[in-house]
Formats: structure tokens, C-alpha cells, sequence
């Protein structure tokens, strides 16, 4: 009935377990986007692509990710200076190779501090718009930067450290406030 040596069969109540196994595996680590959301997007299209060809490129619908870089709230828009990064095959930045410059990430109403700041992630989908004028410099020169209209957007979580637990008590610092071990939670 079982496993056997000899034999090259499964018990049938190993197929449930192995189902959820599978299954489990998605919902462990779900897509970055949904299919729907990346249906229209040219996604051979890298950032190198859209610096260089950002006019043949105009009304496309790319995949970009970096780390942010400055982020400009005003009342009905935000502005995210995006470092460029190459994405690996979850959309996720790895680190960067040398870029000659940013993109500008225009979206609709301003976006949280808290959640989007300087050294955050991030992936979007947008489509490609125009070059800026150039904007001044502090040391004298001048940044050219192509626009992306974002239409969706994935911040990403600082990788965690995984450690184990302390052998003793956890002692407060002076002053309050929760411990918080080195480097560990976000």
C-alpha cells in the first residue's frame, strides 16, 4: 500500500500533501504585480533602454525599480527621484551598476514619508512621458531627467536579519522606548 523499495508508487494520501506543498510555495512569495497590471508592459524594456531611447520609447508602458533618491510631495502630485536599478526575475532591484543619471517618477496626490523616503526600493510600472528640462545643480552642473508616470508601484522591505533570540532578559535603554537590537527590526 505504501512506498515500496521496489516499486515506483505513492500512497495516494502523499498527493494532498504534496499539492499544498506546491501551493504553499506562491503564497510564501506572492508576485510583485498582478498579471493584469503587467498585460501591456514592454517588459524587455530596461532603464539603460529608457535613458537612451526615452522618445522612441514616449506613451510605452515600462517596469523600473531603483532606490529613491529625493521625494517632492505637493498637493496634488509627487515627484520621486529614482536612482536606476536592473531588476532579477521578481521585479526586485539588485544593486546597481554605475547609471549616468535618474528617473523622475511623477504619481497622482502626494505620497507617505513614512513610507517612501530616501534609500526606500521601490518597482513601478509607468509610462514613459518626456525628458525634463534640465534642473540646476548645486555643484554648478545640470540633471536631465526622463519622466515616468507611475501607474503602480512596489515598495520593497529592507532584508531582515535573522537571528536568535537573546539569552537573557531584554533591558530597555536609558531615556524608554522599546529595545531594538542593532540593524534588526525596520
Amino acid at each position: 500500500m505504501g512506498f515500496c523499495p521496489g516499486s515506483r508508487r505513492w500512497p495516494v494520501s502523499c498527493f494532498p500533501v504534496l499539492v499544498l506543498l506546491i501551493a504553499g510555495c506562491s503564497w510564501l512569495n506572492p508576485p510583485t504585480f498582478d498579471p493584469e497590471d503587467l498585460r501591456d508592459v514592454r517588459q524587455e524594456v530596461d532603464f539603460r533602454m529608457v535613458e537612451k531611447h526615452w522618445k522612441r520609447l514616449t506613451g510605452e508602458k515600462v517596469i523600473v525599480g531603483g532606490r529613491v533618491d529625493a521625494v517632492d510631495n505637493r498637493t496634488n502630485k509627487a515627484y520621486i527621484r529614482l536612482t536606476p536599478m536592473p531588476l532579477d526575475e521578481n521585479y526586485h532591484p539588485v544593486e546597481p551598476e554605475s547609471s549616468r543619471g535618474y528617473i523622475l517618477l511623477v504619481t497622482d496626490g502626494p505620497v507617505d514619508p513614512s513610507k517612501l523616503s530616501r534609500g526606500k526600493e521601490i518597482t513601478v510600472i509607468g509610462v514613459v512621458r518626456r525628458m525634463r528640462y534640465p534642473v540646476a545643480m548645486d555643484n554648478g552642473g545640470y540633471l536631465h531627467l526622463v519622466t515616468l508616470n507611475v501607474l503602480r508601484m512596489h515598495t520593497w522591505l529592507p532584508p531582515v536579519i535573522l537571528s536568535s533570540p537573546p539569552m537573557g532578559p531584554v533591558m530597555t535603554p536609558p531615556g524608554g522606548g522599546p529595545y531594538v537590537p542593532s540593524g534588526g527590526i525596520p
